[in-house]
């Protein structure tokens, strides 16, 4: 209980500090747009991320992601992983990390930029890449940055403060919510934080496998479905691998082995090779996030496969007059019930 009480505190105080400008959040020259949520795990921000930047390029923006590469070896201000033009990053994932050189593989007209302190790597799409809106990603905690719009997702798991949960702020945090997305079809806002998130607009998306892969392009594709009622062997080394396999058992995989490593690990030669010999014959299948850092030899094996999902999101014309509103406007105001408790 007492590490969780002085994370909360801590927590807290951090942001009473940014909300009294006792800490000063600085101001970007084009509009932001953070996505983030309140879990230590993954919630969904880097395929939102995707489909966001890719809803801004559809409707006509030029749209850059500015993200910390966090598991990356950069130490510069900022780097450009992706300049929107060249089809391709520029740099690895082992510099980059792999979200954001994922997010620029998916994305290869949309520049990708990291960096420590975001503002660096905002202002740099903005005078390099010339974005006119950038798009935040895990950003809600990033409060160093002034943003037009935070976008809260949530799954239903959020619980209890670490250690004690999974929670790396207090649910009060949703305070300083612009716009709730709920992710997943029983996602549900949690009782504890309705009076915070009264008259936000909030939304819901949910995860779709769109195609088995085994290449980032795209170029070679085949369905989702393929192996239903066969079996298969997962590999995985994500925050919240419970989904990922539950996605597989709703394609009606039957699931040998769901092999799980820790969030952002890097595979080795030895762990790789012992993977293929033991499962010798059996597909492989991994996520997207995990494929961007397999070694070229073990994915030219045709029975390594990645499963690339999609967002979805229900009303998504009433989503993009929230975004069109706050872009045309590129006003900032009070984030959300700043009373919330």
């Amino acid at each position: 209980m007492i590490p969780a009480a002085c994370y909360f505190a801590v927590q807290k105080t951090r942001a009473k500090a940014y909300l009294w400008r006792i800490l000063k959040s600085t101001e970007a020259g084009v509009p932001v747009l953070s996505v983030g949520n309140l879990l230590m795990g993954g919630s969904g921000k880097t395929p939102f991320t995707i489909y966001l930047a890719a809803l801004l390029l559809r409707k006509g923006f030029r749209p850059g992601i500015v993200s910390r590469g966090y598991g990356g070896m950069n130490r510069e201000k900022f780097l450009v992983v992706s300049d929107g033009s060249s089809g391709r990053p520029l740099v690895g994932p082992s510099v980059s990390g792999d979200e954001p050189f994922l997010m620029a593989q998916r994305l290869p007209k949309v520049p990708v930029l990291i960096g420590r302190k975001r503002f660096h790597a905002v202002e740099a799409a903005q005078k390099l890449c010339g974005c006119d809106v950038v798009v935040l990603d895990d950003g809600f905690q990033h409060m160093q940055l002034a943003r037009d719009l935070d976008i809260v997702l949530l799954n239903g798991t959020e619980d209890r403060m670490f250690p004690l949960g999974l929670l790396r702020e207090p649910i009060s945090g949703l305070a300083r919510a612009d716009l709730v997305v709920l992710v997943g079809s029983s996602a549900s806002i949690p009782e504890s934080a309705d009076h915070c998130l009264t008259g936000l607009p909030a939304f819901r998306c949910c995860s779709i496998p769109v195609a088995l892969v085994n290449d980032l392009s795209g170029e070679n594709t085949i369905a989702a479905s393929h192996y239903a009622n066969q079996e298969v062997v997962l590999l995985s080394g994500i925050a919240s691998p419970e989904r990922f396999r539950r996605t597989a058992e709703d394609l009606q995989w039957r699931v040998l082995d769901h092999l799980i490593y820790p969030d952002h690990h890097v595979f080795s030669d030895d762990e790789l090779m012992s993977i293929l010999t033991r499962w010798a014959g059996d597909p492989i299948v991994t996520t997207e996030k995990d494929w961007v850092k397999l070694p070229e030899w073990f994915k030219k094996a045709d029975r390594v496969l990645a499963l690339r999902v999609a967002m979805a999101m229900e009303e998504e014309d009433a989503f993009w007059n929230v975004l069109q509103e706050t872009i045309g406007g590129h006003s900032r105001r009070p984030r959300g019930n700043q009373d919330c408790k």
